[in-house]
């Protein structure tokens, strides 16, 4: 009896060490990093922006379109363990092929104009990731109370440094903000309304806070890199990520 109750103990902590040892690689557990430093750029920036409404409404139109629309719902209890968020998350991704297949122009916009702005933001030259990965350039829709995403760091695959970009798609304030703790391990809350913001997400812990009822938010979600060279190991654990954003590998 003894026996089988030290087993049981024994696999318990096994499960949490592991756990834990994996929400720490994967950027769920909150640590201090050093983070690189320039003159024009640390972190995290806000931007002015302009789609155009050409643009606009193509998206809207794929915003309405629930036939290329994901819905991912990760609920664990608790929330989180020590330091580290466990990975929930709750919303709609329309993923960067859908995009490339019902808004080209929108693709086109990300790889450009909007390239142009963040290499000038940064102060670098930044490029687009990869069109084949479904989070490069995507759709994130909250419409249901509780949409969320838990507090987290933007795993860097890239040989090179990454950056995400946050764009409002619509403006109305709501209960989903973009919180993150700044240099001085403060809370941070953000309403993404008429401003995009870019963020160094390998060293910005982050997170987009609970949707009310009867709310709804669309933001764009791009991302930018300084070298898209990647080895495969990092392929394969992004490819790993992606699943779930896709459904397949």
């Amino acid at each position: 009896m003894w026996a089988l109750i030290v087993k049981i103990v024994i696999a318990i902590i096994l499960i949490k060490v592991i756990a834990v040892t994996y929400m720490y690689f994967s950027g769920s557990c909150k640590i201090n990093k050093s983070f690189p430093r320039s003159s024009k750029f640390t972190l995290l920036k806000r931007f002015n922006f302009s789609l155009g409404a050409d643009l606009q409404k193509c998206v809207h139109k794929m915003v309405a379109n629930k036939s290329i629309q994901k819905r991912l719902s990760i609920k664990t209890f608790p929330e989180t363990f020590f330091n580290c968020a466990m990975p929930n998350k709750k919303g709609i991704t329309i993923s960067t092929a859908n995009i490339l297949k019902h808004c080209p122009q929108l693709v086109k916009y990300y790889q450009t104009c909007l390239r142009d702005t963040i290499s000038n933001l940064v102060g670098l030259e930044v490029f687009p990731t990869s069109l084949k990965y479904p989070t490069s350039c995507a759709l994130l829709i909250y419409n249901e109370m509780g949409d969320w995403i838990n507090w987290h760091y933007d795993y860097n695959y890239y040989n090179g440094r990454f950056f995400t970009v946050l764009i409002p798609i619509t403006k109305g304030v709501t209960c989903t903000k973009y919180e993150y703790y700044d240099e001085n391990g403060i809370i941070q809350s953000i309403d993404l309304t008429n401003f995009g913001i870019c963020f160094e997400g390998n060293y910005v812990y982050h997170r987009a806070s609970k949707l009310c009822a009867g709310e709804h938010r669309v933001i764009l979600s791009c991302q930018f890199v300084t070298d898209n060279t990647i080895n495969w190991v990092n392929r394969l654990r992004i490819k790993i990520k992606d699943f779930a954003y896709t459904g397949k590998l």
